[in-house]
């Protein structure tokens, strides 16, 4: 007799819970002249709430079977932006479909991760020979480095997160643990000494803002209305919020300071102004209880392929979660990560409700799934 599939209730709830304060800090950090924003958001959860009924219980095998198509699409998707693509904030990341711009880098770390875990299985999590992880690698650098070319520093990172949690989760030699220490240590010590020898090749290696970005997250006082503006602001928003938030903050009253890019970037520094250090802790606490239910279900799964993918979609927004509220807090640089679930965004939320879809129908593998069915 087939095995009834039951879920965790406590995981949606997380969710839902998690996507009703997006919502509700959206409308308020753009109530005062961006209001229609919080519409938008409404239809794109409601289209990735589609999308993911749709998807939860179809046969995950059917991903692994396909890898390689799901992963030539992505990188096809990210080549069309270089033909097609429209140009926002001096990165030519998106491409106007009318109502929506889309993203192509967010489906495409999905397919990214489909493949990385499609070979994770194929090698029962073994990578012993140097064109094992050559391959592995391939498979992660190549749409890094078109992600990069856009530019996209902070998409290109949550790539690299994949690629450490790919790390993690192998066995691989120790020599090729402390080659990559010692090749990040190199590369480091290169872009100083041309820093101080060659400003010029530098800054065709580094771009300027980046450079800026990092010089401020030292020290923000240094440019306290130019690089280091955001840094002050997020801060003096994060602080003003106190124990419980700004003075009848729950009735959803507007903010008297403002920040660019508050509504994707720095929401969380709206949170903390309006729901103070309770309301930020919460929204960190249903994090954490989210990821820390969806790591067991990968700790649980008899499946290479679901557990890696699990892991892996759960490494990359826990580590824009750190990033996020890390320069919303001054303890990161800025680099562009929004806040999954939370911060404006129709590409980013619909992308993240497929990916959680998708772990759903892996949290009960059939227990008729075999290796050889790739074959």
């Amino acid at each position: 007799m087939e095995e009834q599939k039951t879920y965790d209730p406590e995981v949606f709830l997380a969710m839902a819970l998690i996507l009703l304060a997006g919502l509700m800090t959206i409308y308020v950090a753009t109530q005062d002249h961006l209001q229609t924003l919080v519409w938008k958001q409404l239809t794109w959860a409601t289209v990735g709430a589609e999308c993911f009924w749709l998807l939860r219980n179809v046969d995950y095998r059917y991903y692994a079977q396909h890898a390689h198509y799901f992963y030539g699409a992505g990188i096809l998707l990210l080549l069309s932006v270089f033909v097609i693509g429209k140009k926002v904030n001096g990165a030519i990341s998106w491409i106007d479909l009318g109502p929506l711009n889309v993203q192509p880098s967010e489906l495409t770390r999905i397919t990214t991760l489909i493949m990385l875990a499609r070979l994770y299985e194929w090698n029962q999590g073994v990578f012993l020979k140097t064109e094992e992880i050559g391959k592995a690698l391939l498979f992660v650098l190549v749409p890094t480095g078109l992600v990069l070319l856009q530019p996209d520093l902070g998409m290109a990172l949550i790539y690299l997160a994949l690629l450490g949690a790919f790390f993690v989760m192998s066995r691989i030699p120790k020599t090729v643990y402390i080659s990559v220490i010692m090749t990040t240590f190199i590369f480091a010590v290169f872009l100083y000494g041309l820093y101080s020898y060659s400003p010029s090749l530098f800054f065709q290696v580094v771009r300027p803002h980046q450079f800026d970005r990092l010089l401020s997250f030292m020290d923000p006082e240094s440019d306290p209305l130019g690089s280091g503006y955001q840094y002050i602001q997020a801060r003096k928003l994060v602080g003003s919020g106190q124990l419980g938030g700004m003075t009848n903050a729950w009735a959803l009253t507007s903010s008297s300071s403002k920040l660019p890019e508050q509504h994707t970037d720095f929401i969380f520094a709206v949170v903390a102004q309006h729901w103070g250090f309770l309301g930020g802790s919460i929204l960190l606490l249903l994090y954490f209880f989210l990821f820390f239910r969806l790591i067991a279900w990968a700790m649980k799964t008899p499946d290479l392929f679901a557990a890696f993918f699990i892991s892996g979609m759960v490494t990359m927004w826990a580590f824009q979660v750190f990033v996020n509220i890390g320069m919303n807090i001054g303890l990161s640089p800025i680099t562009g990560l929004t806040l999954p679930f939370i911060s404006y965004g129709g590409s980013s939320l619909i992308s993240n409700l497929i990916a959680f879809a998708m772990i759903v129908s892996m949290r009960h593998p059939s227990p008729s799934w075999k290796l050889s069915q790739l074959e």
